[in-house]
């Protein structure tokens, strides 16, 4: 199961072969090797297949759980990579043609599969195409030529992208066609080969979103008597222009990775950190390291009580504190605008700094907000127009990627499973509007960086369980209730992809029609809430568009708690706690979305921001916004009517029972609802 997680939980795959033992007595020696990647660049090694006898040229093709692998000359399928099934190919193997090679399977715009390979007959190399049925796995009409001049260019490599079939040769010579059978026209691009090189061969054109990667294997001969003997080289290119490519670099792996293929995981690019249990200390000495100025000193003029660490989900990540003069160099030349601290490993840009009166020394307040937040700063001048589908990646690569000259260093991370969405116009804006685009595409993303590497998480990979408890009373003395409906969504207008080739121009036929999604109980109980139309080119079948939409929709509303907890600790962002008010016999599980901590004053409680209550909670709101601040505020509501003359109550209820009453205190009681709404007695 390694190997299949592997190829399902990463962004980029490659199978291909290892040339390791090749040499002049064995020139053809090839382990096929299967290599994961999360960014096409850097790969890693995840399984060697000798059971698939040498394979060469590999080529991975998956459709629905099977994965189907073509070589020269041999054509398996699997389900697990653990068993291989041998599959007939021997219309192609057994025929008056010579010099069979590099066999690849490519998918039509109808969505049928076809096998594209080089052959010689009668002294003349070309292109040829065959069936492919993975119903039957049967080969079939093998040998159907090509309309293209081949010359001696060799290894095919066919995609149907954007209505038009790109074909690839060797020395990274492009067609392109309207059928995949052609007549195909040769175009031309600002490729450049090394002219070091002894050839390029093995072109292999992998899309990637809105980017394309293009592979080949640079022969250079470097290994004694084996002529062809070479390594992977790459570049990139965007999908509406693949005729401007990057220079060439290296790829990068523990193998040699030569002729293969790519698949890349455009539905799931699944990440999760790996969690453990911090330890409650952090690095004690504050820095400051002025804008203009290298030197970075100890930061000691702070009244060290005063120093806070505030945090909130999506929002607010900064520190604040009182700073006095202490004659030294960091208050009287560094402590300014712009200026950058260090606090526990994280950078913060200070952006406030204001005179404070009190006290006889001179003093200032000093806010400081998170290295993160200059991601402003990065401008994304370019635009990709139109209506395209994206994953947080594609837009963090947008902004953030090595393409982008304005970056000034950011980089980024992603974990969790996201979907695709649409968005239109992507750019022109700045790194703000980038994370800004990302939360409001995706929801239930959090936003949560390591200085400057924005990491991008789904709920599920944020969230973390060390099996800590939140005891009312016990380790935590205040409990306060916060209950926001702004986000409330139940109904939605559902729409799949459009047909191709619909009969009616005039008209857009989809593969279902348009459809409603709505949550009844959530409108029998708020009203109607409507999101935003969804439109999903990848639904094709309604049942699946319908679930989700659904978990697309935020049937209730959010409803978070505000903790002093008894002690001052570090928190956890995104940690997952069990909380139990004994008092009214309520339990559950919530998850930190923010906090306060000062971490040098430990007679300050940290304080804990709280979400993920039940909504069934909602249906005892009143019990518990009021018997929570009842038995939060019980002990100082006692003390302050021992001390008060005499107290008239007026309720329904026996203020015995939640008051410590004195001999004079008067309860009237009121007679019906009217009264009691309004305080008055009849």
């Amino acid at each position: 199961m390694e190997i299949l997680n592997a190829v399902k939980n990463n962004k980029f795959i490659y199978f291909g072969f290892d040339p390791r033992a090749e040499n002049k007595d064995d020139q053809w020696n090839a382990l096929p090797n299967l290599s994961a990647s999360n960014d096409g660049e850097s790969w890693s090694s995840v399984a060697n297949f000798s059971k698939l006898k040498g394979l060469r040229d590999g080529f991975i093709c998956c459709v629905g759980d099977v994965y189907y692998i073509i070589g020269t000359l041999a054509l398996y399928k699997t389900s697990d990579f653990k068993l291989f099934t041998e599959l007939d190919l021997s219309l192609i193997k057994n025929s008056q043609y010579t010099d069979i090679w590099a066999p690849e399977f490519f998918k039509d715009k109808d969505g049928k599969y076809h096998i594209i390979y080089s052959a010689t007959s009668n002294g003349k190399r070309g292109v040829y195409v065959a069936d492919f049925d993975p119903v039957t796995d049967k080969v079939s009409n093998a040998y159907q030529q090509v309309d293209v001049d081949c010359q001696s260019s060799i290894d095919p490599n066919l995609n149907f992208m954007d209505g038009k079939y790109y074909l690839w040769l060797s020395s990274a010579r492009l067609f392109v066609a309207d059928d995949y059978l052609g007549r195909y026209t040769e175009i031309a691009t600002n490729i450049i080969n090394d002219p070091k090189a002894h050839w390029y061969e093995a072109p292999e054109m992998l899309i990637a979103g809105d980017y394309l990667y293009l592979y080949q294997d640079k022969i250079d001969g470097h290994v004694d008597g084996v002529a062809d003997s070479g390594y992977m080289v790459y570049r990139k290119a965007k999908r509406v222009n693949p005729l401007i490519w990057t220079d060439e670099q290296i790829v990068k792996n523990d193998i040699n990775m030569r002729h293969g293929s790519f698949l890349y995981n455009d539905t799931k690019f699944v990440r999760y950190p790996t969690y453990e249990m911090p330890k409650n200390d952090f690095k004690k000495v504050v820095t400051i390291k002025a804008l203009s100025l290298k030197q970075e000193l100890p930061l000691n003029c702070i009244l060290w009580s005063t120093f806070s660490v505030q945090w909130a989900k999506n929002s607010t990540y900064q520190l604040q504190f009182t700073a006095f003069d202490d004659g030294g160099l960091a208050y009287n030349a560094l402590l300014s605008t712009e200026g950058t601290i260090t606090f526990d490993g994280q950078q913060y840009i200070i952006k406030q700094v204001t005179p404070s009166n009190q006290g006889a020394n001179s003093q200032v307040q000093v806010t400081a907000t998170h290295i993160y937040n200059d991601v402003a700063r990065v401008r994304q001048y370019e635009v990709r127009e139109g209506t395209l589908t994206y994953l947080p990646q594609d837009v963090l690569e947008f902004y953030l990627g090595a393409q982008n000259k304005d970056n000034i260093g950011y980089t980024y991370s992603v974990y969790g499973d996201f979907d695709k969405q649409q968005i239109q116009n992507l750019g022109d804006t700045s790194g703000k509007d980038m994370i800004s685009k990302i939360l409001s595409t995706w929801p239930n993303a959090i936003v949560y960086p390591d200085n400057k590497n924005i990491g991008v998480y789904s709920s599920q990979a944020f969230e973390k369980n060390f099996g800590q408890r939140i005891d009312y009373r016990n380790n935590a003395q205040g409990i306060n209730m916060t209950i926001d409906s702004t986000n409330i969504t139940n109904k939605v207008k559902c729409f799949g992809k459009q047909k191709e080739n619909s009969t009616d121009n005039n008209k857009v036929e989809y593969y279902f029609q348009p459809f409603f999604v709505e949550d009844r109980k959530s409108i029998a109980t708020w009203g109607v809430y409507p999101m935003e139309n969804i439109s999903d080119e990848r639904f094709t079948d309604q049942e699946s568009m319908r679930r989700y939409a659904r978990s697309q929709l935020q049937v209730e509303p959010i409803v978070s708690l505000e903790v002093t907890a008894n002690e001052n600790f570090k928190p956890i962002p995104g940690e997952k706690r069990h909380l139990t008010i004994k008092d009214i016999g309520f339990e559950t599980d919530v998850t930190l979305i923010g906090y306060t901590w000062y971490p040098y004053n430990l007679d300050q409680a940290t304080v804990l921001q709280y979400e993920n209550l039940p909504a069934s909670i909602l249906n005892t709101q009143s019990l518990l916004n009021n018997r929570i601040n009842d038995i939060s505020n019980l002990a100082q509501r006692a003390l302050n009517k021992a001390f008060t003359a005499t107290t008239t109550y007026y309720s329904r209820e026996d203020p015995t029972r939640y008051n410590m009453v004195r001999v004079g205190d008067i309860w009237v009681r009121p007679l019906n609802s009217k009264g009691a709404d309004h305080g008055e007695t009849s």
